[in-house]
């Protein structure tokens, strides 16, 4: 479970990414917006972040998983390496600790920020995301894609009568023939069509 709190002249935002040994990818991402009287520091971000995760990995029947961010504060304090002195802080520990008492197993990783790019993208566009109250933002579909939109236009397009309207064009752009009966104006005609196209794979 990796996660992160973004503060800045925008706003507040949390993000949490959970990653099952399959390789699912589960994000969640929440707007802070308490009232003045709920102070809001960068570490109470954190731990706002890290008690998100723990809460959704428990919703999800996990009991056992790594711990991932890069607030060295709320990691080490939840260790127990450090004292929990600030006031505004102790709330939030002794919440966590009651979370964490409900886990057979977690381990706790310390990443660098550079490692940490998802959740801190996720806490990022939800601290400056005007996102009006009670409304659910679904999560993002985010892929992957290894050649331009355009490359699937051939291959995508219907077929008629047998054979495509790009039949000719491609033919010619894979193995540079011709139709059998194209006269010398169809071949010239053709070459000059055919370079409005690219075949990709």
């Amino acid at each position: 479970m990796y996660f992160d709190g973004a503060a800045n002249h925008s706003g507040y935002g949390i993000g949490v990414l959970l990653v099952s040994p399959q390789g699912d990818h589960i994000p969640r991402s929440v707007r802070l917006t308490f009232p003045d009287y709920y102070p809001t520091t960068n570490n109470i971000v954190e731990y706002e972040a890290c008690i998100l995760g723990l809460k959704t990995a428990l919703e999800l029947g996990i009991t056992q998983m790594d711990v991932l961010g890069d607030s060295n504060l709320v990691l080490r304090q939840v260790r127990g390496d450090w004292k929990t002195r600030d006031a505004k802080l102790k709330p939030y520990h002794a919440y966590l600790e009651l979370l964490i008492e409900k886990f057979e197993e977690l381990k706790y990783i310390h990443l660098p920020r550079a490692h940490n790019q998802f959740a801190d993208a996720l806490a990022t566009l939800a601290s400056t995301v005007d996102i009006p109250t009670n409304v659910v933002v679904r999560p993002l579909l985010i892929e992957t894609r290894s050649a331009p939109a355009y490359c699937h236009l051939i291959d995508e397009t219907e077929v008629q009568d047998d054979l495509p309207w790009f039949h000719d064009i491609r033919q010619f752009l894979r193995f540079g023939t011709y139709p059998e009966a194209a006269t010398a104006k169809d071949r010239r005609a053709l070459r000059q069509l055919a370079t409005r196209f690219v075949i990709c794979g």
